[in-house]
């Protein structure tokens, strides 16, 4: 379950938004409420969420202020703003801050479905954008190297990011940074200490350890993910580089 910040100051209103069926039909939960703006503000001082529902018109900080004060913070929670008609300029002005939606009140359950749906999909690609890009770091970091320490590294990292959804080869990214594949194997090796399907390989099973961590993967959906000819494949790479079989690896987690 995702966990939502409700922030409205009409007691009604919270009541009814927290009988709506929605919220759990699409995996969300209101975890925690508040009456305004400031109360928000000092809860997620101290909590986070994967989502904040808030109204606009509040008292002490409404919920455009509270919006401009989360971007000063470079937060990265979602926020969807319930609006009336007559506050639909407040509501521009918090997507043109970065609100992800808004619904207009009285909130009808269809599209707030509507919203909470697309905001999963986000929430789910953002968390796989971390998880490469932690993947990318911890395999650079055992092999002793800063991902800043020259731009070839630099530019192989974020092409390992910005790819790990895609099958590509070494001529590929020999091709993005503008070498020959010979050529570009021989920087890469000589950055790295090892060939480029090594470290890709390391990067690959780094990810399949993150989704495995999450629990909501199997090993053959894992090895699809990351464009394994079969999930046998997949397990005799996993254990060469880990020392055990993905399954294994998991069954330690849950013991845990």
């Amino acid at each position: 379950m995702y966990n939502v910040l409700l922030v409205e100051d009409d007691l009604a209103l919270r009541f009814i938004y927290s009988k709506m069926k929605t919220w759990t039909e699409c995996g969300f939960r209101i975890a925690k409420q508040a009456g305004n703006g400031k109360d928000a503000l000092e809860i997620l001082q101290k909590e986070s969420f994967d989502l904040i529902f808030t109204d606009i018109r509040m008292p002490f900080v409404d919920g455009i202020e509270m919006l401009r004060k989360l971007s000063e913070q470079n937060s990265t929670t979602p926020v969807v703003f319930a609006s009336s008609y007559d506050e639909f300029e407040y509501a521009r002005q918090g997507l043109i801050l970065g609100a992800f939606d808004y619904l207009l009140k009285p909130v009808d359950e269809k599209k707030l479905a509507q919203v909470l749906e697309r905001l999963k999909t986000h929430i789910e690609e953002t968390s796989d954008t971390i998880k490469i890009e932690q993947a990318v770091s911890d395999v650079f970091s055992q092999l002793g190297i800063s991902v800043d320490s020259s731009p070839f590294i630099y530019q192989t990292a974020v092409y390992f990011s910005e790819h790990y959804g895609e099958v590509f080869t070494v001529d590929d990214i020999a091709e993005a940074h503008g070498y020959s594949k010979d050529y570009f194997g021989k920087i890469f090796k000589k950055n790295f200490g090892l060939t480029f399907h090594e470290v890709y390989s390391r990067i690959k099973i780094a990810y399949a350890i993150n989704l495995l961590r999450t629990g909501n993967y199997k090993a053959y959906e894992i090895s699809d993910i990351l464009g394994y000819s079969s999930v046998d494949y997949f397990t005799k790479v996993f254990k060469e580089i880990t020392g055990e079989t993905p399954s294994r690896f998991k069954a330690k987690l849950e013991i845990h």
